[in-house]
């Protein structure tokens, strides 16, 4: 009986084990565009004053139109499939994203800053996630040289 307790807890924890793993490799980047995202936001407030509901649309739709702008350059034009990075590769990349955040946030503080009250709020969003997202794939550029160099056989596998 203690053996397959032992081997029921061993799965109990693997199962645990690969579950985090997967959350965490599949949320990395969402994550820390939300705290990137969200700290703009709250930055913007500080720094511009309340938002209106004009500015509260603009600032959504153009960090929206700046997602769409990627996909369609990365896309050309949505003709291409895009593929995916490895999973060892997002890990590791998305493990500098307080890069990432500081850059995207520093983008919406310079905006804010320097652009008048209303353009501030979409100039601001649209530069943040163009900065955040930009800076993101250098971070992944970045850790997937690093996987190459470590000798990893599957870097350039997106199952992986």
């Amino acid at each position: 009986m203690g053996a397959g307790r032992s081997s029921g807890e061993s799965h109990v924890r693997r199962s645990a084990h690969v579950g985090l793993q997967t959350a965490v490799i599949d949320n990395s980047a969402a994550f820390g565009f939300s705290i990137m995202i969200t700290s703009s936001y709250g930055a913007l407030n500080q720094l511009v004053g309340s938002p209106s509901l004009a500015d509260i649309v603009g600032f959504a739709m153009s960090a929206a139109a700046a997602f769409t702008l990627l996909q369609a350059v990365t896309t050309r034009g949505f003709r291409r499939r895009l593929g995916a990075a490895p999973r060892a590769v997002v890990l590791l990349g998305t493990a500098f994203d307080i890069v990432s955040v500081a850059l995207g946030l520093g983008m919406a503080v310079l905006v804010a800053l320097t652009v008048p009250r209303g353009a501030a709020w979409p100039v601001a969003a649209l530069l943040a996630v163009l900065v955040f997202a930009l800076s993101q794939a250098v971070e992944l550029m970045i850790a997937a040289r690093l996987e190459r160099l470590r000798g990893e056989p599957g870097a350039e596998d997106p199952d992986r």
